[in-house]
């Protein structure tokens, strides 16, 4: 029942006491409240004669009359596909006129597509001779489980429009979908030559043959309300005699394929969904067989002591892997600040060997056998740090079995020192400074190995005149440079400025740096630091500010005094006597006390 309902019920109520009160005991109220009495009687009336006429409203599986109709407080959809089957009816009787059907927690719960679903509901109304809506053949959604909807009769007694609500009805929504084998963790099968693969390791003997190895936990997985109950397992096509939710595989299933079938009610034995077939296939852990690093270290020309490679040196790092399914190789690099990033390789290649295979089955005995190659070209001092190879193996999806990890540096790892001449850092140069503050403090990024030598190597010059650490010239000083913990090879110059002048924007300051292999300029953009502050004690002028700040108040000054100038100046002085000889101005007013009328000339009238 809606909130109008109600109300008028409740006022029924009310109207039923007070007819019984007053009507009963005439004698105590008076024959004046006889003429209450019968206009509440009347309005009784009219309540009970309204409510006989409201249509009753039912939802229900079959289009028969409200009388006979069976009102469900609950309704199935079993989904096969996209669409159900099921029918729902929403019917009522005169003199309802329209009939539609209410979600009542949709918004709640952010749901869009059954509203949409309940607005295009099928009137059948001229069909079934009484109101008839119906929802037939519409898209089901899973996630409808658990919402509640209404239907709601709108009609019309004596030009007003009212509505009524069947009871509430609470969907479910019954489906099975998807079933997939998958790992006891959840994740599914590698997609490998186009097929679907599960590998289990398998320990081999000196000849080379496959012996039962550590066995792994499947599931069959499928999405279903409600729950699945009911598992069968095929293997290659035959239903085997297990009958849960999970199997285990080992290494006497390699070759075979997997299949899984699930039921909750929904489908016939013979008819039950079934999973996509998985092969089982023979697993040997990638591993990391030979490297190229010591070659490396040791070619002449490329490394000096201590690891050390020059700026713009190119060299390629070699890694030979193998395992079974094929491994993949990633480069890892870690860097002097313990950050560990992919290897950014110009052009990597992979090639595939020959490997010792099985005569029967033609299986590679140890593995399949790749080289990787990652061309590397020194570009900067990013490039410091321990470079190594890992072999992995994609044994589920977005899984990989890597040896060496990923996330440690290897034992056999390639270390590289960068050495050259200074360069500027990838940080620009920034200014630390307070907003009250007379001074401000420059800091200056580079990188460089080996280091500037003191004190002549590493200068800040301010208009040609050169600065060394600890030195002041004016009011700048170098206060030193301190190395930068986060970037490997790179240091910060400090210059600070105390006190800050209006002047100094105009400064040409350039940080010079020099070691054995060149040197470099940093210029320092000291009016764009300094103006970008927002501070304007130091790049506006005290004075300018007194100056407007006077202005500002004298124009305020003679603002104000115009107006009351304007205000109190008297206008032209207008005639006393108009041409009848009348005065120009007269009001006349009716005294409180008494009728008759006093005369007030304006104060032009009076002379």
């Amino acid at each position: 029942m809606g909130k109008g309902i109600k109300k008028r019920a409740r006022i029924r109520e009310s109207a039923l006491r007070n007819r019984v009160k007053i009507c009963s005991y005439p004698e105590i109220y008076g024959s004046a409240m006889r003429v209450m009495c019968d206009t509440v009687c009347a309005l009784v009336d009219v309540f009970d004669s309204c409510t006989s006429f409201r249509p009753r409203v039912k939802i229900t599986d079959e289009p028969f009359p409200v009388a006979n109709a069976q009102a469900l407080n609950r309704i199935s959809w079993t989904l096969i596909g996209t669409t159900s089957k099921d029918q729902v009816y929403c019917v009522s009787e005169e003199p309802a006129s329209q009939l539609r059907f209410v979600c009542l927690n949709c918004a709640d719960r952010n749901v869009t597509d059954l509203i949409s679903v309940l607005s295009n509901a099928q009137d059948l109304t001229m069909n079934a001779g009484f109101p008839t809506v119906t929802l037939r053949n519409i898209p089901i959604n899973p996630n409808w489980t658990g919402l509640v909807i209404t239907c709601q009769a709108s009609f019309s007694i004596g030009g007003i429009v009212d509505t009524n609500d069947s009871g509430q009805t609470t969907i479910e929504v019954r489906y099975l979908r998807n079933p997939r084998v998958v790992y006891q963790s959840g994740r599914g099968p590698v997609l490998i030559n186009q097929a679907y693969r599960f590998y289990v390791e398998c320990l081999r003997t000196s000849e080379g043959r496959c012996q039962s190895g550590p066995s792994k936990v499947i599931r069959c997985s499928v999405d279903a309300q409600p729950q699945a109950k009911v598992f069968k397992w095929l293997k290659n096509g035959v239903v085997t005699s297990g009958n849960g939710a999970e199997m285990t595989i080992n290494a006497d299933m390699i070759g075979r394929s997997i299949q899984c079938a699930a039921n909750n009610g929904l489908y016939a034995d013979s008819e039950m969904p079934t999973s996509q077939a998985v092969l089982i296939d023979v697993y040997t852990p990638a591993r990391l067989v030979e490297t190229n690093f010591p070659s490396l270290r040791s070619k002449e020309g490329l490394f000096t002591s201590d690891n050390r490679i020059a700026i713009s040196k190119e060299f390629v790092m070699e890694c030979i892997v193998e395992g079974t399914p094929r491994p993949e190789v990633f480069w890892r690099l870690q860097k002097n600040n313990g950050e560990i990033v992919y290897v950014d390789c110009i052009r990597p290649q992979y090639i595939v060997e020959n490997s010792l295979r099985d005569q029967k089955t033609s299986q590679s005995i140890s593995g399949e056998r790749l080289k990787a190659s990652c061309p590397i070209r020194i570009q900067n001092y990013s490039f410091t740090g321990q470079y190594w190879c890992a072999a992995c193996s994609r044994v589920a999806e977005e899984t990989h079995e890597c040896n060496p990890s990923l996330d440690t540096v290897a034992s056999v790892a390639l270390t590289v020192q960068v050495e050259g001449a200074p360069m500027e850092s990838d940080t620009p140069p920034s200014i630390d400074r307070q907003y009250d503050a007379k001074d401000a403090v420059v800091t200056v990024h580079y990188c460089v190995d080996p280091e500037p030598s003191l004190p002549r190597d590493i200068i800040f010059s301010v208009d040609e005149h050169e600065i060394q650490i600890e030195q002041n010239w004016q009011n700048f000083k170098f206060e030193g440079a301190t190395t930068n913990n986060t970037v490997p090879n790179c240091y910060l110059a400090r210059l600070r400025i105390n006190p800050v002048r209006e002047d100094d924007q105009s400064r040409n300051v350039v940080l010079k740096i020099q070691n054995k292999y060149g040197s470099k300029h940093i210029v320092v953009p000291l009016k764009a630091l300094l103006g970008g502050e927002g501070i304007g004690s130091s790049s506006f002028p005290a004075w300018a500010v007194v100056l407007i700040c006077f202005f500002c108040i004298v124009l305020l000054l003679t603002v104000f005094v115009m107006n009351v100038r304007e205000a109190y100046v008297d206008d032209v002085p207008r005639p006393i006597y108009q041409a009848s000889g009348q005065p120009a101005e007269v009001m006349r007013c009716e005294s409180r006390t008494d009728s008759a009328y006093q005369l007030y000339l304006s104060k032009e009238a009076v002379v």
